[in-house]
């Protein structure tokens, strides 16, 4: 009866090892707009922005809050949010289109743009095929593409100040 909890145990002690980093490992950066963080705290200033495949040197987690960890930023450093951080680099993006696929580099395809569109090519195209417009879903797929296009088109009129603003004035996040 104690032989499954001890195989458990085994387990969960070679996947943690497996995680396990030492100060001076190479960390990658998983997010796009990492803020690196002079304390570890969300209102410290900001000693620099990281994007996604930048590698930094990882320093330790914060002892008081541990959810910041402490890196090295070449020679300077700061905190980061742990979960924007892997011990492997991030994968390709994978681009599709009718004519076939190609591999992407994240850092490339995060600064294109295409990273903070509300609708890719690919669902533009599916949600405006005919058969996806049938019965009696309202409103349609096509008209969710349109009202959805429509709005990103008057965001990207918006100033970033407009949008903080709005989004104040909603309850949203400023």
């Amino acid at each position: 009866m104690r032989r499954p909890w001890r195989l458990a145990l085994l387990a969960l002690g070679m996947a943690w090892g497996a995680w396990a980093l030492t100060a001076g490992d190479k960390v990658y950066v998983r997010a796009r707009d990492t803020q690196v963080l002079k304390k570890a705290s969300p209102t410290a200033d900001t000693l620099t922005k990281l994007q996604p495949g930048d590698a930094v040197v990882w320093r330790g987690a914060d002892k008081d809050q541990p959810q910041w960890h402490r890196v090295d930023v070449q020679g300077q450093i700061g905190f980061v949010w742990f979960s924007n951080l892997s011990v492997k680099p991030p994968d390709k993006e994978l681009l599709t289109s009718p004519k076939g696929s190609k591999s992407v580099d994240p850092q490339a395809f995060a600064s294109s743009g295409a990273a903070g569109k509300a609708l890719t090519e690919g669902a533009i195209r599916y949600g405006t095929q005919d058969e996806k417009n049938k019965g009696d879903l309202k409103p349609t797929m096509r008209e969710a593409v349109r009202q959805t296009l429509t709005l990103e088109a008057i965001a990207q009129q918006r100033s970033v100040t407009e949008l903080q603003t709005q989004a104040a004035r909603v309850g949203g996040a400023p």
